[in-house]
């Protein structure tokens, strides 16, 4: 009996190990495109490419674009063009801008960090 559960045990330890395990930032859990300078509101906007669904909960937005107005984009990132990870969190009231709404509104977020993609 005791060959036996030792067998078990080495079984599942070696399936439990290897299991593929998906590599996931969890700093930088979603992927964008930065799209430029927001005519309306002078903010650069980003397109998820990635967890659609979740940004759409973070920023409490039932909206089906992928666009979003990106408080707090860095410097650095400001490049039409540019793919980037980044980690946001909802916008604050505080925290909007003003737009002209002249053009096609876009829901905010803020953006906590973020970095080119290498």
């Amino acid at each position: 009996m005791k060959p036996l559960l030792f067998i078990i045990i080495i079984i599942l330890g070696i399936t439990l190990v290897s299991c593929e395990n998906k590599n996931t930032s969890q700093e930088y859990p979603y992927e964008a495109e930065v799209l430029g300078k927001n005519m309306d509101c002078g903010i650069y906007a980003i397109k998820f490419t990635n967890n659609l669904d979740q940004i759409q909960k973070i920023a409490d937005t039932d909206s089906p674009s992928a666009i979003y107005i990106a408080k707090n984009l860095p410097a650095e990132l400001q490049v039409e063009g540019l793919i980037i990870e980044l980690n946001v969190r909802k916008i604050q009231g505080t925290e909007l801008g003003v737009c002209t709404t002249m053009g096609p509104g876009y829901p905010w977020i803020y953006i906590l960090s973020a970095r080119k993609i290498e």
